[in-house]
């Protein structure tokens, strides 16, 4: 029918000349395809797309999150998400806050979504994929694609949710207090890639090959379990990786881990690939009165701690510490969130007297899928597990700074935590 291609036309879906040889095939009179050509220019320009031969350097992402007129939140970390301040949020019909910090370098960002008790998010869909931690409040979120049945999840606080990728979804607040959602996503990249948010917010492509609507894509029984062989040629890391591989985990903060000494002494750790998507997160954890060894990688890997109190050394350069020109220290406990930036090494030290643990999304890791680019993220990370003396970026205890051990002793020193790194 005429009005279906000249909505595509207009969407932008169909060009130009596509438009005008197809008017000129209907008989479209030339009043009226003068009409609609004038009508696409005037919407083009209001959506900042008509030529502009001076522009230089404009950023579709940052344009677009000004249109979402909610506060931003950057440096190098928040010391929690939980506190910090949301405002109405016209897209989804809640509040929120956006989250770009140093770290995320333009391959990852963040937002908080709050939702008031008896609320609900609008329906949204789109093209980036994101990891959502439920960090305060009950409620469930509907997840469906067009024209099939909806899959209700439920959750508490604790529990992280990976929708499919285009699927439809709607958060709600089904208990008495504020619901406190916070998301990693990769949409810096997708929107700068595409710099269309007709083709981002409202495409119609369904990925079939990722979800089909099935209850099981969100199930939480021990078949969702697994365990996979590493390649030696790319890490020391002796044993597999175990994956939890579903978009739903009822709660981070006590799902089992699986011990990871490569990483440090009594460290343990899961992967989680949510909904087959190319974004994987990990959840790590290390004990009482033990720190992790420092390793470095590319952008955009979100830390949210989960529990436990500790600080955070990054710091870029030397191997050592001391020596580095520029470095950092963040103070954690829970709901902390900091990214460390691009190639520099970052060492957890927990100094409370329970055990600490969080969880990291990104692009990278031992997913199912590899990013080779994006600042060196998915070779990068794959190196995170290698010693610097075989070219990795893993620092082995034996080789830090001792600075770094004195630093720690003091520290546990003053919580009264007794120092189970000596030996």
């Amino acid at each position: 029918m005429a009005k279906n291609w000249v909505r595509e036309y207009l969407a932008g879906r169909a060009s130009r000349r596509e438009f005008v040889e197809r008017a000129v095939v209907s008989g479209l009179s030339f009043a009226a395809t003068s009409q609609i050509l004038v009508r696409a220019n005037q919407e083009q320009a209001t959506r900042g797309k008509a030529s502009d031969y001076n522009q230089t350097n404009l950023n579709p992402y940052d344009e677009w999150r000004k249109q979402e007129n909610i506060p931003l939140y950057g440096g190098h970390s928040i010391p929690d998400v939980r506190n910090v301040v949301v405002k109405p949020w016209k897209r989804l019909g809640v509040r929120g806050a956006y989250i770009d910090l140093i770290g995320g370098e333009g391959v990852n960002d963040g937002y908080v979504c709050e939702i008031p008790p008896g609320g609900q998010t609008i329906p949204q869909r789109y093209l980036f994929e994101e990891v959502i931690y439920v960090a305060a409040g009950e409620g469930e979120t509907d997840i469906w694609l067009p024209g099939g049945a909806k899959r209700t999840v439920k959750w508490k606080p604790g529990a992280v949710l990976g929708p499919p990728l285009n699927t439809w979804r709607q958060h709600r607040n089904r208990g008495a207090g504020p619901v406190r959602l916070v998301a990693i996503t990769n949409a810096p990249v997708v929107i700068d890639l595409f710099h269309n948010l007709d083709f981002v917010f409202n495409n119609d492509y369904v990925f079939r090959d990722r979800y089909q609507g099935d209850a099981e894509a969100f199930g939480t029984g021990p078949e969702h379990l697994h365990h996979k062989e590493t390649n030696p040629e790319e890490s020391e890391q002796k044993g597999g990786v175990d994956t939890w591989d579903s978009g739903y985990i009822p709660n981070a903060r006590t799902l089992g881990l699986f011990k990871v000494a490569e990483r440090g002494k009594a460290n343990s750790r899961i992967e989680l690939q949510l909904a087959d998507n190319t974004m994987q997160a990990h959840i790590s954890e290390f004990e009482v009165g033990t720190y992790k060894k420092a390793h470095r990688h590319g952008p955009g890997s979100h830390v949210l701690m989960l529990n436990g109190q500790g600080f955070t050394l990054l710091w870029k350069g030397s191997p050592r510490f001391s020596e580095a020109a520029d470095h950092l220290r963040v103070e954690f406990r829970e709901g902390t969130l900091f990214v460390p930036p691009d190639g520099w090494f970052h060492q957890h030290f927990n100094t409370s007297g329970d055990p600490a643990r969080y969880l990291a999304a990104t692009w990278g890791g031992d997913g199912r899928w590899f990013m080779r680019g994006l600042g060196g993220g998915g070779r990068t990370h794959r190196l995170g597990k290698t010693s610097i003396r075989k070219g990795g970026n893993l620092i082995e205890y034996d080789d830090e700074d001792p600075a770094i051990k004195e630093m720690f002793a003091a520290e546990l020193k003053k919580s009264g935590v007794e120092n189970r790194m000596k030996g």
